[in-house]
């Protein structure tokens, strides 16, 4: 007890005690009204209601060879539904913790490095996403922040189980954001190329240790591969390839006329309208420090909420009047010439950075050259343990990251779009996630600044700052609160007796034969998710589940019970409450029909394991020694620390 006492008063886990709830605090206002189990946010990309056998499924799509990461645990240990905004909320944590553990290495102060995490967890664009459903996001939140600080140690420290941790953390960020995997791994590669020149004396001087470093590179990439195997094969053969054809899909010339000039002009010129919709409008940069200028959402679940507005700016799909063609635009009521320009605006984001993000990052910009000369004097180190020197790396990488967002609306996009896999990436607004980073680094190192540079005058300049990096969490958390809208998924989880009857006699598909505004959608979703394959038409299903309307629309249903063609299988009452329950004929709500003329299907044969299995497993395998490794690392760290009296 005395030594957890001890542990409690460090402080470090002060710091991080404090900022873990100033977090919890803020994630708890964003999602208000979510979280209960009978409750989720509306992601329009991502599930949220779930099969009843989403554990047993999962286990065996990890048996069948499936990519594994460490957070899908999350199906076996408590489940999706007590997940649903957990998800969220941990990945914005930890991606905090992420940009924390990098400005730490770099020797800025605890309030430095919290300051810059905290607002990378929650900024705009990267944390409203959860109102597009974009789950894939969060995944790599998770896990890719924390490679940057991996890198840097890497590089200086070395470490086998650090490169084979920064391998393993690649990895598991492209499990499921491939395009945004791509982006963020160049960054790491640049950032580490970096590195190695910001650390060419030590590695390269007399008695340098670079091989012992080319031997890590070695370590991290067979790591990367072991570990993600499942993944690149997946990103490779299936998502290049659906890229590939959803492009085709949305171009209306030819392949017959391929051969033709002109339609090869226009196919290309459709490619590059598909691939640069969703580029950044240059007057939308004023969103970086100012919230919601244009409006918020286009999804009228969030600007219908009071206080919230519709997105009205340029930042959506791209397109050109073709010839012989005008009329009017769908959205502003503009007229249209043929080969005019036209955006028709559609987001389910902010691009909210934040004001005093913004501010910080300035700060750390012009700390960036008063604190390197500052260091190069003799015993600034002891004034001021942090290291500047990455600060001109994220100036020049955000400066670049800032064109690419840009897209269609400058030159410079062209030379994007022109390299290797640059005409398969669509929505280059995408590259504010990279702005996001730097931004979020440089704020950090602005804190550092500002608290350098105040507080050995000032002793409440730290307070002051903590307080602000503090306010900053909360006023992002502000902002991101309007993109919450809650959906009901009470009915969803609640039993359902006819799905468990379709089961009985040997499955096959259900049509459910009711209104919308008799809670069509919701029944049919409720099949589902009690694993019943349901279908949009009556035509070939082998059940049809219908209330006393569809009787009374159609009265061949009566004949066809009679004739014996339909047959009773079951009757059910219906509540919110308790699901889909059978109940006598005379009371029922609704009753199961089978069509006698159907056959029951064949059962599903298991689908063969070979080579995927043998992949999926061994990168399992590694996912666990590493991850067991890594941890046993830090817990022997933190006792040497606790020795040394640190």
């Amino acid at each position: 007890m005395r030594r957890f006492a001890e542990l409690l008063r460090r402080p470090g886990m002060v710091a991080f005690l404090a900022f873990t709830g100033v977090y919890a605090l803020a994630l708890a206002f964003i999602f208000w009204g979510a979280w209960s189990m009978d409750a989720a946010p509306v992601a329009p990309d991502c599930a949220t209601v779930h099969p009843v056998n989403d554990a047993s499924a999962w286990l065996a799509r990890v048996w069948a060879g499936c990519d594994f990461v460490p957070s899908d645990l999350m199906h076996v240990a408590g489940g999706m539904y007590f997940w649903q905004e957990l998800q969220f909320a941990l990945a914005a944590w930890l991606a905090a913790l992420g940009v924390a553990y990098y400005l730490r290495g770099r020797g800025l102060s605890l309030v430095a490095a919290y300051g810059g995490g905290g607002a990378f967890g929650l900024m705009g664009y990267s944390f409203t996403l959860f109102s597009a459903g974009h789950l894939g996001w969060f995944i790599w939140l998770m896990y890719g922040p924390f490679a940057f600080g991996l890198a840097d140690r890497c590089v200086r420290e070395g470490g086998w189980v650090r490169w084979a941790l920064l391998g393993a953390v690649l990895a598991w960020g492209s499990a499921r954001q491939p395009d945004l995997w791509l982006l963020f791994t160049l960054l790491t590669f640049a950032y580490g190329v970096w590195c190695i020149v910001r650390e060419r004396r030590a590695l390269f001087g007399e008695g340098g240790c670079w091989r012992a470093r080319l031997a890590g590179v070695g370590v991290c990439a067979a790591v990367a591969l072991v570990v993600g195997a499942p993944q690149f094969g997946h990103a490779i053969f299936h998502d290049l390839a659906g890229r590939e054809a959803q492009i085709d899909a949305s171009s209306s010339s030819s392949s017959a006329s391929a051969e033709d000039a002109a339609a090869k002009a226009k196919k290309a010129e459709e490619r590059w309208l598909f691939c640069t919709s969703w580029s950044l409008p240059p007057e939308d940069t004023l969103e970086f420090a100012f919230a919601e200028i244009h409006g918020g959402s286009n999804d009228p679940r969030i600007y219908q909420k009071p206080g919230n507005a519709q997105y009205k700016g340029r930042l959506g799909q791209h397109g050109i009047v073709p010839d012989g063609a005008g009329g009017m635009h769908p959205v502003t009521g503009e007229r249209l010439k043929p080969g005019d320009e036209f955006w028709i605006p559609y987001r389910q984001h902010s691009l909210y950075f934040g004001l005093l993000t913004v501010l910080f990052a300035i700060a750390g910009a012009v700390g960036a050259v008063l604190m390197r000369r500052r260091s190069s004097a003799p015993g600034a180190k002891e004034a001021c343990g942090a290291d500047f020197a990455d600060a001109p790396f994220w100036i020049v990488a955000g400066a670049v990251s800032y064109l690419c967002a840009l897209g269609a609306f400058t030159p410079f996009y062209r030379l994007v779009y022109a390299l290797p896999f640059g005409d398969t990436m669509r929505c280059p607004v995408k590259f504010v996630h990279l702005v996001e980073f730097c931004a979020a680094a440089l704020a950090g190192y602005g804190i550092e600044f500002l608290r350098v540079r105040f507080g050995s005058r000032l002793a409440w300049a730290a307070p002051v700052l903590a307080a602000l990096a503090a306010a900053n969490v909360l006023d992002l958390a502000r902002v991101d609160a309007k993109y919450l809208a809650v959906q009901d998924v009470s009915f969803a989880r609640a039993a359902n007796d006819a799905a468990e009857d379709v089961a009985k006699l040997g499955g096959g598909s259900v049509f459910v034969a009711l209104a919308p505004q008799e809670g069509a959608r919701q029944i049919d979703e409720s099949l589902t998710c009690h694993l019943a394959k349901t279908v949009r038409s009556g035509e070939g299903a082998r059940f049809l589940l219908a209330g006393g309307s569809a009787f009374r629309a159609d009265p061949s249903l009566d004949a066809r019970m009679r004739s014996g063609e339909l047959k009773l299988a079951g009757a059910y009452s219906v509540s919110r409450e308790k699901g889909v329950r059978r109940a006598d004929v005379k009371g029922a709500a609704l009753l199961l029909l089978q069509d006698a003329s159907v056959p029951a299907p064949a059962p599903e044969e298991a689908p063969a394991g070979g080579a995927n299995r043998f992949l999926g497993l061994l990168s399992l395998f590694a996912t666990i020694a590493v991850a067991s490794c890594g941890a046993g690392c830090a817990v022997r760290r933190c006792l040497n620390q606790r020795k040394e009296g640190k």
